[in-house]
């Protein structure tokens, strides 16, 4: 099976965690079964100069889960809609992260109100991802 993880580099299972999906500069979909990893650059591949789009990365892939060490509500409903569960890490470690989720034991992210709570920022801050999509930090 293959799971998913934003990551700042392709360093395999090394790969630092990155803390917010939408903004990762990579993710890294590896298969569980066989250790192998491939990373993912966080744009839409058909216009990667309009920057950070993890929706158009990751449509059309068959993953069994997208483990996060932050998400928005919004970002969680997305991956929702395009059909993954999304976990939480519980570890900065990959690979634990990757045993705790084969034994059922990462727990599902849950919509939580963020914005309409006051812990997002609202709509006069910039956002995006403050990194260049030329796959410089793409080891192969």
């Amino acid at each position: 099976m293959k799971v998913c993880f934003p990551v700042v580099k392709d360093m395999g299972l090394q790969s630092p965690m990155y803390g917010h999906f939408t903004s990762a500069p990579f993710f890294l979909e590896i298969d569980t079964d066989t250790g192998e990893s491939s990373a993912i650059a966080n744009h839409d591949p058909s216009a990667p100069e309009a920057g950070c789009n993890p929706f158009k990365a990751l449509a059309n892939r068959r993953l069994e889960g997208v483990i996060v060490d932050g998400v928005g509500d919004g970002g969680l409903e997305m991956l929702n809609m395009l059909g993954y569960r999304v976990f939480e890490a519980q570890t900065a470690s990959i690979q634990e992260n990757i045993d705790l989720f084969l034994k059922q034991e990462l727990p599902e992210a849950r919509k939580m109100n963020s914005a309409e709570a006051g812990r997002c920022g609202d709509a006069s801050e910039e956002s995006g991802c403050d990194h260049s999509h030329d796959d410089e930090g793409h080891d192969h």
